[in-house]
């Protein structure tokens, strides 16, 4: 059985897919370690858990999601086709649009201290290697 849901990747449009009904599926599609978050009553964001964090994608409720992930609804438990107006909903508050802005703006924090921390690491273990060094030599 196929379901309608929305599948959003890193800096690209929001798409309407049609994909199969099965988590078996939807790890294929986005990796093994799931992530679920609730949207709303019956709406479920399902992402990798282990996305690089370099692959910023979307802002939701103040979370920054990594990589590529998935909007489907769900009724007992099960993943179900997302109604027309939840499709509309979702698709207006991931519009690459609305959050390319920001997204640049945490990516590039995110790169500036990262590379601070390398800097500081290099530092510290060049440090490390002069007091080994003349530890041997003596």
């Amino acid at each position: 059985m196929k379901i309608k849901c929305l599948l959003v990747m890193p800096n690209k449009e929001v798409q309407r897919v049609k994909i199969p009904g099965s988590l078996k599926f939807v790890r294929a599609l986005i990796g093994n370690d799931l992530l679920k978050i609730k949207a709303s009553k019956n709406n479920l964001i399902i992402a990798n858990q282990n996305a690089e964090k370099d692959e910023f994608n979307r802002l939701f409720q103040g979370c920054i999601l990594y990589g590529t992930f998935l909007v489907v609804s769900t009724k007992n438990k099960r993943l179900t086709s997302m109604k027309r107006t939840d499709i509309l909903k979702f698709y207006n508050i991931f519009k690459l649009a609305r959050h390319q802005k920001k997204i640049s703006i945490y990516k590039e924090e995110f790169l500036e201290e990262y590379y601070y921390r390398q800097k500081e690491m290099k530092e510290k273990n060049k440090e490390h290697n002069k007091e080994s060094i003349f530890k041997n030599v003596a």
